[in-house]
């Protein structure tokens, strides 16, 4: 490992450690709530009523793969690939919350189960733009590799 990283590292490595901090929490605050969660699911409107099935397993699967990307990103283990999948999940919210937005769903994020981090209220653009920022600090990671402090072999330079 380098023991003078450059600048980028430790930016690489900021944002490493937010992304997997921040999924953590999400995950943490769905898991504390699972009905709730599948039932944010459900307002949605993606998952067809007669698919609950379909929702009670995203209500389960999505806080473990962030709680395991999120551990991946925390002590920089396939650093690569768990940014990727966080940055490739963040997309797939967006597009969720995009078609919510034009379809004119009132309904909120439970992506922090009851908190309000940056974007208040209802489902909208701000939440749009939030999982933008995240997603390209996400594939920043991807990109560049896991920055220093890291128990992956390659970082930044």
């Amino acid at each position: 490992m380098n023991s003078n990283p450059r600048p980028i590292g430790w930016l690489v490595l900021l944002c490493r450690l937010a992304i997997a901090a921040l999924f953590l929490l999400a995950a943490f605050m769905k898991l504390r709530d699972i009905p709730s969660f599948a039932l944010a699911i459900q307002a949605f409107r993606i998952i067809p009523d007669h698919a609950g099935h379909v929702t009670r397993f995203a209500a389960y699967f999505i806080p473990w793969f962030e709680v395991i990307a999120g551990v991946a990103l925390l002590v920089g283990v396939w650093t690569r690939a768990a940014a990727l999948a966080l940055a490739l999940l963040l997309g797939a919210f967006m597009v969720m919350i995009v078609t919510v937005v034009l379809r004119g769903i009132d309904t909120t994020c439970s992506c922090f189960g009851k908190l309000d981090l940056v974007c208040k209220g209802g489902v909208g653009w701000c939440h749009v733009g939030r999982n933008a920022v995240l997603m390209a600090m996400g594939l920043l990671v991807a990109i560049s590799g896991p920055g220093p402090l890291t128990f992956d072999r390659r970082e930044v330079k």
